[in-house]
């Protein structure tokens, strides 16, 4: 295998090498572009703008002043992309590539217009001309929702849900067109770092201040980033220093009393000459433990977060950098009963102690203006300490059992990787292997033939090629093949797709396209998470001879994105299919002592098939309107077992959102959204004293209707140091689940509908 692997490395060095002989570029020459970017309207300066010069790599972003430069350009007659978040792109030719003083003028547009995403080819887009259909969180969006983490950003985006699993502990998990959130591919800047473990609580893990922004892109993503891109892929995108400020805030959540505090700061330092630059950041999270019925279970688990962590790059030389990053993660939570007796001693409890390290180290080298190889390395080093268990008598007998449900889990992830890219007049191609070992050890189950311990590796080499099928880039062709083996499975994993998006009349896109997504037969997420009922563990595993599942997805999408009577307007259609072969589920097997047994099992299939339909408009300056809904079915071919229904369990067939965004003025904001979420299946487990077995059922859930509503005001303290206030409330009505479960015998997996009850909070930032 060692062999074979660099074999192929040196294959991939040479192939660029010599399919860029004939096109390398001197960088070594004085020419260079130079100017402003300013609001088209305010004529003032727009910090953070990218310039990036049409059909090759280079580029640069706007400083705290609005200026860019850019150096040592060979390319004849280049033309300039602008673009930045909020406003429509600009593209500007030029006559030669000597030019300065430019003032380039950008216009307002909707909030996500103008954002560069990466991860639906892997190669730089702008959002509105990328061929691969890419949902995106911006931070401004993040600080409008008040969204403290991961989880809590997501909650506004067409065809993707989080939900909450657990009433003890919170296990949160990410929809995406309904499937489970093992489905789920989750990545950091690029990279599969959050393994099995990790996605049990993942999602509120990662703070606002580490997270630039959030990409997500629906369907099979196999081709690029492995196994477990079966519904789509999510991409969260840290910060690279840009400017000098500093920042801290405080947030004061009162949930009807019970307290959620959090504090963050962040601090960004940028050399003189850009050769360095360094973004530190910091967060804390305390929240206390919230019980709705009042029957001494929470509903919401004490939680307590400190994180740690910097990003930074260094350029030695001309034309290479090396990018460094680096958190800590320390999380404890937990939920259940008696929070005032240690864990052992509490009727149930569920409680989790995470420690997390994780990084990455990348080298990028710009060859020339048309090609360029990356190479990088990143880990996660993630150790859990758990407790699933309760105290089912006050003996010392069972105060002695009481001890067995301690537990450990350690899940150490290290992912290489090499790419190259190499951009010729009318296509990009890029090539490059991956190299991923996920090594799982746990033991929180008190019987230890449940115990796990495993190491999965894989090896991935993949080929992409992006073609523009016209000279002004209308029309655009995505094909790509990888080639994976897996441990667990013997053969090797072929996962091909294709991209095709057109444009008429410059404002009509069509994209259509058809991916592929696996998922090995290794352990998810759902069985780390031991969800307590009476004290008891229940236990998922998977069962003997589980083969790999695979997705086969197909879409077809219409979006019209320009300004209709000089209003910025967006009204999107989107039709998607997906074909599930030997599609998981899951099988009651027994009931012993305190565990309660569950295996994984292939099924014959399912269908997934639906319709989203964004919509967005600004007619006036002052005001933007957002929104998207989801109608869609989700059916396996066989009954599920003991629930005796086809339909996907705990997933609407209709949800949606409206979020509205007016500026009063400059400095104050006015922030409205409505989530809407349909029927859906429940299973619930009721514990039976007269049968070994629980009792289980399934029930259709009612629909929610959750509102919310925030304003945002900015005070210039002194000349460089703001004020931001923000106050709201969430979930004004409060919606919330009405029928939960009372009492030790509950079920915490019968748990659905909004979160967080009705939520009073108030914002606090200073920066500089």
């Amino acid at each position: 295998m060692v062999c074979k692997l660099k074999s192929a490395i040196y294959f991939v060095i040479i192939f660029f090498m010599l399919l860029n002989q004939s096109i390398l570029s001197n960088f070594n020459n004085d020419d260079k572009i130079c100017g402003r970017v300013i609001d088209a309207k305010t004529k003032e300066p727009l910090v953070g703008a990218n310039v990036i010069i049409k059909k090759t790599n280079i580029g640069t972003a706007t400083d705290n002043k609005g200026y860019f430069e850019i150096k040592k350009v060979s390319i004849p007659n280049p033309e300039l992309i602008i673009s930045m978040i909020g406003y429509q792109t600009v593209v500007y030719p030029l006559e030669t590539n000597n030019q300065e003083n430019l003032i380039i003028e950008l216009t307002e547009t909707l909030i996500e217009m103008g954002a560069v995403v990466v991860t639906g080819t892997n190669t730089l887009h702008l959002y509105e001309e990328s061929p691969v259909k890419t949902e995106i969180v911006p931070k401004k969006l993040m600080q409008l929702q008040n969204a403290c983490n991961l989880a809590q950003a997501l909650n506004l985006q067409t065809g993707v849900m989080v939900e909450n699993d657990c009433n003890n502990c919170n296990f949160t998990q990410v929809r995406i067109l309904g499937f489970d959130g093992k489905y789920s591919q989750i990545l950091i800047d690029g990279d599969p770092v959050i393994g099995s473990l990790g996605s049990v609580y993942g999602l509120e893990h990662y703070p606002q201040e580490m997270i630039e922004q959030i990409e997500i892109v629906k369907g099979g993503g196999s081709a690029l980033y492995g196994g477990g891109a079966i519904a789509g892929t999510i991409n969260m995108i840290t910060r690279r220093p840009a400017f000098n400020r500093t920042k801290i805030q405080y947030t004061l959540n009162n949930i009807n009393r019970t307290l959620d505090q959090y504090i963050g700061a962040i601090a960004e330092i940028i050399s003189e000459n850009n050769k360095t630059g360094f973004y530190i950041y910091g967060s804390t999270r305390n929240r206390n433990s919230y019980d709705r019925n009042k029957d001494g279970l929470s509903e919401l688990g004490k939680l307590n977060n400190l994180t740690i962590g910097f990003n930074g790059y260094l350029k030695p030389f001309e034309n290479t950098e090396l990018t460094l990053s680096f958190h800590r993660i320390l999380e404890e939570r937990r939920g259940g009963s008696d929070f005032d007796k240690p864990v052992h001693e509490a009727s149930i409890a569920e409680w989790t102690r995470h420690l997390k390290w994780g990084g990455k180290f990348k080298w990028t080298h710009k060859v020339s203006s048309h090609f360029e190889y990356k190479i990088n390395y990143a880990f996660s080093l993630l150790n859990r300490d758990s407790y699933y268990g309760g105290l089912s008598e006050n003996s010392p007998e069972a105060r002695l059992k009481a001890l067995n449900y301690y537990g450990n889990s350690n899940n150490p992830i290290h992912i290489f990787g090499l790419q190259a890219n190499t951009i010729l007049s009318n296509q990009t191609i890029t090539l490059g292997i991956q190299l991923e070992q996920d090594e799982l050890t746990d033991k929180s189950v008190s019987n230890n033939s449940f115990y796990i311990n495993d190491i999965y590796k894989n090896i991935g080499f993949f080929i992409q090629d992006e073609i523009s099928l016209d000279e002004k880039n209308h029309s655009q062709l995505v094909a790509g093949l990888r080639f994976d083996k897996h441990s667990s499975i013997n053969n090797w994993i072929f996962s091909p797709r294709i991209n095709f998006k057109t444009e008429l009349f410059e404002s009509l896109k069509i994209r259509s396209g058809f991916t592929t997504g696996f998922k090995a037969p290794q352990i998810f997420d759902e069985d780390l998470h031991i969800c307590g009922l009476e004290g008891t563990q229940r236990v998922i595993r998977n069962s003997q001879g589980l083969k790999e599942e695979k997705s086969f997805t197909y879409y077809l999408g219409f979006e019209f994105q320009d300004f209709l009577f000089n209003t910025p307007f967006l009204l999107g259609l989107n039709f998607f299919y997906s074909r599930l072969k030997g599609a998981y589920g899951e099988k009651f097997i027994s009931s012993e002592g305190n565990i309660e047994h569950w295996e994984r099992i292939n099924s014959k299939g399912a269908n997934v098939k639906g319709i989203e339909i964004d919509f967005g408009i600004k007619p006036v300056k002052k005001l933007e309107i957002r929104s998207g809904f989801t109608i869609k079915s989700n059916l396996y071919d066989d009954y599920l077992e003991d629930y005796q229904i086809r339909q996907f369990l705990r997933t609407p067939n209709s949800f949606g959102y409206v979020r509205i965004l007016y500026d009063y003025s400059e400095n104050l904001n006015l922030f409205i959204t409505t989530k809407y979420t349909g029927s859906m299946y429940i299973p619930h487990e009721i514990s039976s004293e007269h049968k070994n077995e629980p009792i289980i059922t399934v029930k259709k859930s009612n629909q929610f209707v959750e509102l919310d509503i925030a304003l945002l005001y900015k005070l210039k303290i002194l000349e460089q140091t703001d004020l931001n206030i923000s106050l709201g409330i969430k979930n004004i009505t409060d919606t919330y689940q009405k029928d939960l479960d009372w009492g030790i015998k509950r079920d915490p997996g019968y748990v659905y509908g909004p979160s967080l009850p009705r939520t009073f909070y108030i914002n606090l930032g200073f920066g500089i």
